[in-house]
């Protein structure tokens, strides 16, 4: 009895060497990606919110915009504004995991914790999105907060008397993750409708107390409702309208379904989709506990089918599905029930994580089979492009430059801090239209800076008497041509 003790020890500590040997590779790839990698334009564009505070804004809620607000009022430094903020994030997410392995294995079983961190660390959707300042790495952490509260919850035998207030801190730290990005929803509605449903078989709160939480989910996101009202609801408008307009014929539809499908295999790890089929909640676990896994996958479910449903009507992107996911975080180690499952995760997101940080911090993985796809292109040669329109800016006279593409105008406000830049897009709204006023021309002339794949349309084209062109801003990694701009000139009598 005592060698096979010992043997276990000895296998245990070999792996947990392993382990640690692997979560200091994710964090020296976590490391490099934050030391290097190129600013993506919508952390632009998002940073750009940051140094425009509002109750809200046209694409999302503004919390995250407010959070990155009150990190620019301690730096001006432009990267760390936008570096900063995940990591921490991330700091606080893998605290609450490691009280959450605490409170369901009743004592702090090294092992298993550090097992959980990496198989975390190395999901390729938590990879990015806590590593750039999308609004996402908020959303995810509050929402985990709040599943944490809601486990408690669950947890506690009483819940309708001394566990009750677990329920408002999940509700509380909900409402802050919608205030966040509107796809919370997600979680919020799969956990009211399973609640809901099973009420008497779990316990579960009062319809008094979910009619409070409601209020308070409400209440909070009055920021959001006041500046829906003062802009004709242009938040609400684009969401609900504007964005459901694509899924109109057969070929369209299966695209979105083949695209979102596609997006989360990759992104959410293939072999945690495979496992998800895995009974684990048949473990050692309590009726309670049961019920709560029972909710995650409801929840799961619930998510996937309404995401599949809006594919008829439009683009659906794949992590709009990350909020159906959290709840499951804790159980990692249980859905993938073998090691080998384990271990292929880990490689499958290390390995993608890689990918990553090459195509974005070193040269486009694209460059390697043929044309630079834009989202990469455009990330690179921003010194020579600040460079050359702040020349043409000074042989006209010319304070105002114009983009096409809210993403390219992002990155060059950013890059150059020309806060006088405008964005005008041809076939959709961005906040730059909020922040534009309608009888605001753009004077006499401007540069105006387009590309092949977002051209001057007749938005700009209203803008101006007269367009001409000036010359072109190639950008070259060694003897690849990775990108070309247009540079017009747009006049007015």
């Amino acid at each position: 009895m005592i060698e096979k003790t010992i043997n276990r020890h000895i296998v245990g500590t070999k792996e947990s060497i392993f382990l640690l040997f692997l979560l200091l590779l994710i964090l020296m790839i976590k490391a490099f990606f934050t030391i290097y990698a190129k600013p993506l334009p919508d952390e632009a564009y998002y940073w750009l919110w940051s140094k425009n505070l509002a109750l809200s804004y046209f694409d999302h809620p503004p919390l995250a915009a407010w959070v990155q607000a009150l990190l620019l009022s301690f730096s001006d430094n432009n990267y760390f504004a936008i570096r900063a903020l995940p990591i921490i994030s991330l700091g606080f997410v893998l605290a609450i995991m490691i009280v959450w392995q605490r409170i369901m294995f009743k004592t702090l079983n090294f092992g298993l914790c550090l097992k959980s961190v990496v198989l975390f660390l190395a999901f390729p959707v938590y990879a990015i999105f806590f590593s750039l300042s999308f609004p996402d790495y908020l959303l995810i952490t509050l929402l985990f907060a709040s599943s944490f509260f809601l486990f408690v919850y669950f947890e506690t035998s009483q819940k309708l008397a001394h566990g009750i207030y677990y329920w408002y801190l999940a509700t509380l730290f909900f409402s802050l993750a919608l205030l966040t990005k509107y796809n919370a929803v997600l979680l919020g509605m799969g956990v009211l409708a399973f609640i809901s449903f099973y009420k008497k078989k779990i316990k579960g709160p009062s319809f008094a107390n979910i009619l409070i939480s409601i209020v308070i989910i409400f209440l909070i996101q009055m920021p959001v409702l006041l500046w829906n009202i003062s802009n004709d609801f242009a938040s609400f408008s684009f969401h609900m309208a504007e964005r459901l307009d694509q899924g109109k014929n057969v070929p369209t539809v299966f695209k979105n379904i083949l695209g979102f499908i596609s997006g989360v295999v990759i992104a959410f790890s293939p072999i945690f989709i495979f496992n998800l089929r895995n009974n684990f909640s048949s473990e050692d676990y309590s009726e309670n506990r049961k019920s709560f896994i029972k909710m995650s996958k409801f929840i799961v479910v619930w998510s996937v089918i309404f995401c599949l449903f809006l594919s008829f009507f439009t683009n659906v992107l794949y992590y709009w599905l990350t909020p159906a996911t959290v709840l499951l975080i804790p159980f990692l180690v249980h859905i993938l029930r073998l090691k080998v499952w384990h271990y292929l995760h880990i490689f499958y997101g290390i390995v993608i994580s890689l990918i990553l940080v090459i195509n974005i911090s070193i040269y486009p993985i694209s460059a390697f089979f043929g044309k630079v796809d834009r989202e990469t292109a455009i990330l690179f040669g921003w010194e020579k492009i600040v460079k050359v329109v702040s020349k043409e800016k000074k042989l006209h006279g010319i304070k105002k430059v114009v983009f096409s593409d809210y993403r390219i105008g992002s990155l060059y406000i950013f890059h150059s801090n020309d806060f006088n830049a405008d964005v005008v897009m041809e076939e959709r709204r961005t906040q730059f239209d909020i922040w534009r006023e309608e009888e605001n021309s753009f004077g006499k002339s401007a540069l105006i800076i387009a590309d092949n794949d977002f051209p001057i349309g007749k938005k700009i084209l209203s803008h101006f008497e007269n367009i001409d062109f000036v010359k072109d801003i190639e950008i070259s990694l060694g003897n690849k041509l990775v990108r070309k701009y247009q540079i017009f000139l747009g006049t007015n009598p």
